[in-house]
């Protein structure tokens, strides 16, 4: 069963790997509105990693904790496959990162020093559980709001 995302087309857009390619597009189409111009430098994949990472964790002032790896921070990591179709050639790793990476390319992500996903599986959640949960919690959730979707 398949919802159509006809009146919400970004609604499964949720990572911060698909936040740093719109960051990056959004800028590029306020360069051509504001100037006459799409600049590639004028925000920088660099600019836009940092974002995502050490300026996202200012931003809600838990950069003491999160952000950036240094002794006495958090233990937070995502470990990127680059081999893909969506990431090659590598000829810079932050572009790569930034404008090529995949959802597809995280193989595993630790969180305060503890595994949430290791090897593409979720440690520590019953995944089918979780997702069948949520199919009903979103039906009910729409019986009760009286919204109908098209549905194939």
């Amino acid at each position: 069963m398949r919802i159509w995302n006809w009146f919400f087309p970004y609604c499964n857009i949720t990572g911060f790997v698909d936040e740093m390619y719109l960051a990056s597009l959004i800028n590029k189409g306020r360069e051509a509105y504001t100037r006459g111009t799409t600049n590639p430098t004028a925000l920088p994949a660099e600019v836009i990693l940092k974002m995502a990472t050490i300026n996202g964790a200012k931003s809600v002032l838990w950069d003491n904790e999160i952000g950036s790896i240094e002794v006495g921070k958090k233990a937070d990591i995502v470990i990127i496959n680059p081999f893909s179709w969506s990431m090659l050639p590598l000829n810079d790793c932050i572009s790569s990162l930034v404008y090529s990476m995949r959802t597809e390319n995280i193989e595993s992500v630790m969180c305060n020093g503890h595994w949430i996903l290791k090897d593409k599986k979720i440690v520590n959640v019953n995944e089918e559980e979780v997702l069948s949960l949520a199919v009903k919690a979103s039906s009910n959730l729409l019986k009760r709001a009286a919204i109908s979707l098209p549905i194939d």
